[in-house]
């Protein structure tokens, strides 16, 4: 009984406390309020003794309704320490976190891992490093734009890491992990034709037209030399 007890927060004794009818309960120290928690099981046993002799159903319901009392203390435990988790980890990060946002195409090396080209997709001394966990955590690309902060450098890296993504392409993480690959799309051809030809415009648009016709939705590269 006592390890129960030692193992309550001082809120959950308060708690019981307040239920069993103690008063003047918010001073007192954790050992003092278990000590009258005790005191005063003690003296309802005894009254109860003394009144009459409990019967074996009398036994079983007891027994139940402290089975679901631990239980309940046992998930305001877990809730408690999952709190703690993550509090400590939202003070690891900021303590991690250099306060610098930084946005670049991304390349994946043939190894996993990744970086950031902030440098017009070029190598250079500002790329940022991207962990394989993250690449696939966030279902991510090469030729994704992807923005976030940097974790604190130390003097033996040569690249800045990625602490937390912010958003990939412009969105949400979130909507990078629900993302198909490409190849499993299904594509839809044009149907609406765009005309380049516009009144008063060159013969050159007129000869595109006639030649090589574009579609609405047809994706092509112009490349200039």
């Amino acid at each position: 009984m006592d390890k129960k007890y030692d193992s309550m927060t001082l809120i959950q004794l308060r708690e019981l406390a307040r239920d069993m009818g103690l008063k003047s309960i918010t001073a007192l120290k954790k050992s003092d309020l278990i000590e009258a928690i005790k005191n005063h099981k003690s003296d309802d046993n005894q009254k109860q003794e003394k009144h009459h002799k409990p019967t074996l159903d009398e036994h079983k319901d007891d027994h139940d309704k402290l089975d679901h009392g631990n239980d309940q203390s046992d998930q305001t435990m877990d809730s408690g320490k999952q709190d703690r988790k993550r509090s400590s980890h939202a003070s690891e990060m900021e303590r991690l976190d250099s306060g610098e946002t930084k946005e670049g195409i991304l390349e994946i090396l043939p190894d996993g891992y990744g970086f950031i080209r902030c440098d017009n997709y070029l190598p250079g001394e500002n790329d940022v490093y991207v962990s394989p966990a993250q690449i696939r955590r966030f279902n991510l690309k090469t030729g994704d734009i992807v923005s976030g902060n940097t974790r604190v450098r130390n003097q033996s890296e040569k690249f800045s890491a990625l602490l937390y993504i912010k958003s990939v392409n412009g969105f949400n993480p979130a909507e990078a992990q629900r993302r198909k690959r490409f190849e499993d799309l299904t594509p839809i051809f044009p149907n609406e034709r765009i005309h380049l030809e516009t009144p008063g415009s060159g013969v050159s648009m007129r000869m595109v037209d006639l030649i090589s016709p574009i579609g609405m939705g047809q994706r092509g590269m112009i490349v200039s030399q």
